[in-house]
């Protein structure tokens, strides 16, 4: 990373770790990143690390208030999670750009990202320190949830799939420290 943006974000988390308040931006915000894909030898593509998100992107810290942060999202997209070669458990069909970014200015014990909605919903998510996260259905519902426990500083990197080719439905993506799932 270079120095311009190690400073960028130096100002940017700084003031969240220091106050524990939610910085948000909104949607469409332009940046770099990397891309990373391939599987099947077709050019299925997710943006990781960058700045530009479909709804936006927050920058928080441990103890962030309130809690659950709640994001009003469209699910789904034209890419398919599950020939991208990413782990397995990586399904749905999801949009090359992140629906949402957390930037964390942790460690926290543990980060939980769950999607409510009405439809059959998937959650792919890059965390800080490169690994991926996915889900497709939790407790007994069409509703996913992944548990980053030991979450560190960085970006994370959020997509709200729907399971289903061509469904586009209106979720909303929660983040929280608290032991919350969908349905709650």
């Amino acid at each position: 990373m270079s120095s311009w943006r190690k400073m960028v974000a130096a100002l940017m988390v700084g003031p969240a770790l220091l106050s524990g308040c939610i910085i948000r931006t909104s949607p469409g915000y332009y940046g770099g990143g990397t891309v990373v894909g391939g599987g099947y030898g077709y050019a299925q593509l997710l943006q990781i690390g960058g700045n530009q998100a479909n709804y936006g992107y927050v920058t928080m810290g441990p103890g962030f208030q309130p809690d659950p942060v709640r994001v009003n999202v469209v699910s789904g997209g034209a890419y398919n999670a599950r020939h991208m070669g990413l782990p397995g458990g990586c399904v749905g069909w999801v949009t090359r750009t992140p629906d949402y970014i957390i930037r964390f200015a942790g460690p926290t014990n543990m980060l939980r990202f769950y999607v409510a909605g009405s439809t059959d919903t998937t959650l792919v998510i890059n965390s800080s320190d490169g690994q991926w996260h996915c889900n497709d259905d939790s407790y007994g519902n069409q509703n996913p949830t992944v548990t980053i426990l030991g979450a560190q500083a960085g970006q994370y990197d959020v997509w709200v799939g729907s399971y289903r080719q061509g469904e586009r439905a209106s979720a909303v993506l929660n983040i929280t420290e608290m032991d919350l799932r969908p349905g709650m």
